[in-house]
């Protein structure tokens, strides 16, 4: 892997989440959490990152081995130390199964969305915003100038926020009705 889509990585998946592994440290005595912390990321620039399903819980067992090889070295341990290595887990960040199904539920919105858009403002938007491809390469694949795909584009995200507005205003009007049918029944 590239160093520029490991750090990308680094980036997305433990920089925003260390903060849960460093207090997760901080509650062992004697450990320098920053040293810790420093040879966890030594040891996921070895790493296959590639494989790794959920990273922050990769860097906390990485950490966790660093802690446990610490105080095997260590000629004094605290057997509390020990104990809370053995029986504490880091929060486990896999999402749950309420937050795929709505997940999933806010994909196939969008999807019927996107179908619903006149065909050339699809095309675009399909190409440059679930694709990722530049405008300039879209406008190759599609034929038309790179003008036309910016233009394009932006009137496929705006007819995108219109339909999410509506959805939101629908929303609204159904909690509203429920509130007052709530009321009545009191």
């Amino acid at each position: 892997m590239e160093d520029k889509e490991r750090s990308r990585w680094l980036a997305e998946h433990i920089v925003p989440n260390e903060h849960l592994v460093r207090s997760w440290l901080a509650r062992f005595p004697n450990l320098e959490v920053d040293d810790i912390i420093q040879e966890g990321y030594v040891a996921l620039s070895e790493a296959d990152i590639s494989q790794i399903s959920n990273p922050i819980g990769y860097f906390h067992t990485i950490c966790r081995n660093i802690v446990l090889r610490h105080y095997k070295r260590a000629q004094i341990v605290s057997v509390m130390a020990i104990a809370d290595l053995q029986n504490d887990a880091l929060i486990d960040q896999t999402p749950s199964v309420e937050e795929i199904a709505d997940s999933r539920a806010e994909l196939r919105f969008l999807e019927k969305i996107v179908q619903q858009l006149p065909i050339s403002c699809r095309n675009v938007f399909i190409c440059r915003k679930i694709n990722g491809c530049a405008q300039k390469h879209c406008a190759e694949q599609l034929g038309i100038s790179e003008n036309s795909v910016e233009k394009q584009l932006a009137r496929a995200l705006v007819l995108i926020s219109k339909f999410y507005g509506q959805r939101e205003k629908e929303y609204t009007k159904r909690t509203v009705g429920l509130i007052r049918g709530n009321r009545r029944l009191s």
